[in-house]
């Protein structure tokens, strides 16, 4: 069961998808990743390195890529960013897996790379903390996103959403995953425990069939 859709805490950690970089990738016995190019590392974004990604991401460990996507306040060119993100949304439908995305004050740019490729996987919005509005706009932009919630979120995004696209993360924070679902479930005035592990399930099917095939 995952609870967790994004952490960059070190394995084991059952009920997380970890996320790491394809560089030096070695996957832990019976532990869930996400596999990508970091909009602040593009030193890594790189022919060798997205060649190794598509190559990786047909693991069944690997549940999904990312995180990718684009930082208007840190990491590279914007330019730079946007090529790294398209390679990845690319990798994502080749491999069948859903896309992490990385939004900071992009949201038109994440929203309309999402019309122009009309992807059918899903992308998770990680850590999200916008206004309501930001939520609103990217659910009218397409029913492909899905808002997964940390630590730090704005509960008036989280009651904007819907139930059924909610997820939840620890990313860095010091907080278990269940300390986190419990914040997020006193906000709705319901235990959120089942609806994210339900959530949760369905974006990550890929991944569920490929360990149940092992």
């Amino acid at each position: 069961m995952i609870l967790d859709c994004h952490t960059h805490l070190a394995p084991p950690r059952p009920e997380a998808v970890v996320c790491a970089s394809p560089a030096g990738f070695v996957p832990a016995g019976g532990q869930l990743y996400s596999l990508g190019i970091h909009p602040w590392r593009p030193e890594e974004a790189t022919e060798e390195n997205f060649g190794l990604l598509a190559r990786l991401a047909g693991m069944p460990e690997v549940a999904a890529i990312g995180e990718a996507g684009v930082d208007q306040l840190r990491g590279g060119p914007m330019y730079r960013q946007m090529l790294a993100f398209r390679r990845q949304i690319e990798i994502s439908e080749a491999a069948g897996k859903p896309l992490v995305v990385h939004d900071v004050k992009a949201h038109d740019s994440v929203a309309g790379l999402r019309r122009d490729y009309a992807p059918v996987q899903p992308w998770i919005l990680h850590g999200f903390r916008a206004k309501p509005t930001v939520a609103k706009m990217m659910l009218q932009a397409s029913d492909g996103f899905w808002f997964s919630f940390g630590e730090k979120f704005n509960p008036d995004a989280l009651r904007a959403v819907p139930r059924e696209r909610i997820l939840a993360e620890t990313d860095e924070s010091a907080l278990d995953i269940r300390q986190i679902i419990a914040r997020l479930s006193e906000a709705l005035g319901e235990d959120l425990t089942e609806t994210i592990a339900a959530n949760s399930a369905r974006v990550f099917a890929t991944a569920h069939r490929a360990a149940d095939s092992r």
